[in-house]
């Protein structure tokens, strides 16, 4: 009876203790996955920011778009690549700052409410002041590395100053 009991026991508690093991384990990875999808948006600026194109580049998926509120669609690394080098050309000093204002993962994709500004140097104030100010949702999907890649991008300006 005693072993009934305990193979009984051992059938109903095992299984119980193991339930909470991999859902704890989920949360975790959910963490991590959030920190290193918005890291890689971090990077991107970072890396743009010090002038290193290809390294910037690097943070975006081969199959990448985007959509911004009064500019043509980009499709393509290739694209994007042309974007950012006749960007820097026009505006050597530029520098992004990005704050990731709200985020989720839901499997394989991420996406981030960012507020971003687009900054030059002022030579009266000796700072750097903002020309473009964005809302944009980015999206980011998970590479088979395990590593994050921005995917789309839907941006609108809240923030345009014409220097001509």
């Amino acid at each position: 009876m005693r072993l009934i009991v305990a193979i009984l026991m051992f059938l109903v508690l095992v299984p119980a203790c193991t339930r909470d093991v991999p859902e704890a384990e989920k949360k975790i990875i959910k963490i991590a996955d959030e920190d290193n999808a918005r890291k890689t948006i971090q990077s991107f600026a970072d890396a743009y920011n010090s002038n290193d194109l290809e390294k910037a580049i690097s943070f975006f998926d081969l199959d990448y778009k985007s959509v911004v509120a009064d500019s043509d669609a980009l499709a393509g690394v290739d694209a994007l690549r042309n974007e950012i080098i006749n960007s820097q050309k026009e505006f050597p000093e530029g520098k992004w700052e990005i704050t990731i204002d709200e985020g989720n993962i839901s499997g394989e994709f991420a996406y981030f409410i960012c507020s971003s500004s687009f900054l030059m140097p002022d030579v009266i104030e000796k700072n750097l002041n903002p020309i473009y100010s964005e809302k944009s949702i980015r999206i980011l999907k998970k590479q088979k590395d395990g590593s994050w890649k921005i995917y789309r991008y839907v941006s609108t300006p809240i923030f345009t100053y014409d220097q001509k």
